[in-house]
């Protein structure tokens, strides 16, 4: 599947560009649920980003994680939803962030690194 990913991205740069959108549209379902999202990085997000050898991306999801069970128990809700944020941003940063680790060897903290999201990020 990576392949098939790579290759993807190869061609029409980052999943949620115009030219991957388009292109995406003439994917199946699952093909094009396949390029955009990660469901072992929502599982096992930091776990995750640490196995494939994103360690550093993997440390700020971590944190964030933390971040967010301390804020939440400090509100008064349950801590639990604090998986949810670290899952959530796992699933949809884990492919193009691995993309980027291989092809161009990434070090990045940043999880949102290449996308509109991350600070001095294009518009896509």
């Amino acid at each position: 599947m990576w392949q098939a990913r790579f290759k993807f991205y190869d061609k029409f740069g980052h999943p949620a560009s115009q030219n991957a959108r388009a292109a995406a549209q003439q994917l199946d379902f699952w093909s094009r649920f396949l390029m955009r999202f990660n469901l072992w990085a929502l599982l096992f997000s930091p776990i995750y980003f640490f196995i494939k050898g994103m360690w550093r991306k993997g440390l700020t999801l971590l944190a964030l994680n933390i971040a967010a069970a301390l804020g939440l128990s400090a509100a008064g809700w349950p801590n639990q939803w604090a998986n949810l944020v670290a899952g959530a941003i796992g699933l949809v940063t884990a492919n193009w962030a691995y993309y980027l680790h291989v092809t161009q060897r990434s070090v990045s903290w940043n999880p949102f690194e290449g996308s509109a999201l991350s600070p001095g990020g294009e518009r896509l």
